[in-house]
């Protein structure tokens, strides 16, 4: 009995510790593997949002990066699997909105963004719908052929 009760309290305290590993570096590693061959990693963008609530905006994550101009960059995403919410990555420059991941009612994994001019610009990350969601972005630049 006592160890059936030992194993049990061992899961309790572990199934949540690898879940919540799932949402951080766990996650960019499987983001990072998905670039591998064909763009290399610059940043990750962790994000974990709670679902939007009623007549209140829809929760976003904002970060800021360079980017030079003539570099080809990839904007990629990978969601966690507990969670319902599916991760849109979007680039804006002053507002107007250079590229998105989710494009005609479709979710992408990427998009590739060439730069034409080197500037400061804003990556967002939102949920579908206002979902509760975990996703990490990855900044990276495209390999040259």
């Amino acid at each position: 009995m006592k160890k059936i009760l030992c194993i049990t309290l061992t899961l309790l305290i572990a199934i949540p510790a690898i879940m919540k590993a799932q949402c951080n570096q766990q996650l960019v590693d499987i983001a990072v593997q998905d670039i591998k061959g064909v763009a290399t990693y610059m940043k990750d963008f962790k994000v974990r949002l709670k679902a939007q609530e009623p007549r209140k905006q829809q929760p976003i994550a904002k970060f800021s990066v360079t980017m030079s101009k003539g570099q080809t960059y990839r904007l990629s995403v990978a969601n966690a699997k507990e969670y319902k919410g599916q991760a849109i990555i979007q680039l804006y420059d002053n507002d107007k909105l250079q590229g998105s991941s989710f494009f005609k009612g479709k979710d992408y994994k990427f998009f590739d963004f060439i730069c034409q001019k080197t500037a400061p610009y804003l990556i967002y990350i939102t949920f579908n719908d206002g979902k509760e969601g975990c996703a990490v972005g990855i900044l990276s630049v495209v390999k040259q052929k």
